[in-house]
């Protein structure tokens, strides 16, 4: 079996964008946990590290807690996520979503939504994107 190639500084830098664009216009961004290891080449604990530093949240989840199959590394304003989570409050309720920034990201973990799911649009504008 031939060996991966080791990944350029450009590419772990684009790996990483996401995750170091978290702030107001997108509060949430993930990688899972085997990109982190095989292609960013860091450990989840120095990017938590470095989100912290930064005044962001983190939260961890395994394979058996998370949609992602490796498990995935959750980055997220807490602040910002609990603005968007307030203004869209009739879309939590009615998807029955968490309004709680911690318990939305932890649900956003474990199910995966569908585009056609009511609160798709919501999650997606959490992750800086338009539906």
């Amino acid at each position: 079996m031939a060996q991966r190639p080791e990944p350029s500084e450009t590419e772990r830098q684009t790996w990483l964008r996401g995750l170091l664009e978290v702030g107001p216009t997108k509060p949430v961004a993930y990688l899972p946990l085997y990109t982190i290891e095989e292609f960013v080449q860091m450990t989840p604990e120095a990017i938590v590290a470095a989100a912290t530093a930064r005044g962001l949240a983190t939260a961890q989840f395994g394979p058996t807690t998370c949609c992602i199959k490796s498990g995935a590394l959750y980055v997220y304003d807490r602040e910002a996520l609990a603005g968007l989570l307030q203004e869209s409050a009739d879309t939590i309720a009615s998807a029955g979503l968490p309004s709680d920034p911690d318990r939305f990201v932890a649900r956003i973990a474990a199910v995966w939504f569908d585009m056609a799911h009511p609160a798709y649009p919501l999650i997606a504008r959490a992750f800086g994107e338009t539906a």
